[in-house]
């Protein structure tokens, strides 16, 4: 219905209860991502945690508000800041496992979140040469390597897929 929202949504909070189940599965997908370096499916978090499919629908949608992950058209997880569900010219590898990463940027943030260093072989979107975007304890390298963000910070959500 026009100028309702939807259940979960930011603009109608969901029940405490509901919400706290929300951020309990963001913790478990986290760390079944630092674990296997995969993004589980709704129907995987939903027997991990013993939830019904709504329950997870609805914990998914209050999350994506809170622009925590980033649905796919089907409401599978795309994104969990800094990891990708899907491959992307971003694999992080490091000593814990390996991950697909949104873009460069978050190819930088995944050793930091995971507390790790991390390479990246990747190619530049303008010239299209090879490099490794590396992160060396907690510092970026090649020295001088430059991310460019296409559009500011504040506008990321707008097109989060393509920014």
């Amino acid at each position: 219905m026009a100028g309702r929202e939807a259940p979960g949504s930011l603009a109608n909070p969901m029940t405490p209860p509901a919400e706290a189940f929300a951020w309990r599965l963001r913790g478990h997908l986290y760390r079944r991502i630092r674990d296997n370096g995969t993004v589980l499916s709704r129907a995987e978090l939903a027997a991990d945690l013993g939830a019904t499919a709504a329950e997870i629908d609805r914990a998914f949608r209050f999350l994506a508000d809170a622009c925590v992950l980033a649905l796919d058209c089907d409401g599978e997880v795309w994104m969990a800041h800094p990891f990708s569900a899907v491959p992307t010219p971003y694999r992080v590898e490091t000593p814990i496992g390996a991950y697909w990463a949104n873009c460069a940027w978050d190819a930088l943030a995944i050793p930091l979140l995971l507390g790790t260093d991390g390479r990246t072989r990747t190619n530049c979107p303008q010239s299209g040469a090879r490099f490794d975007l590396t992160m060396t304890r907690g510092r970026a390298v090649p020295r001088g390597a430059v991310v460019r963000l296409a559009v500011p910070v504040r506008d990321f959500w707008d097109d989060i897929g393509f920014t």
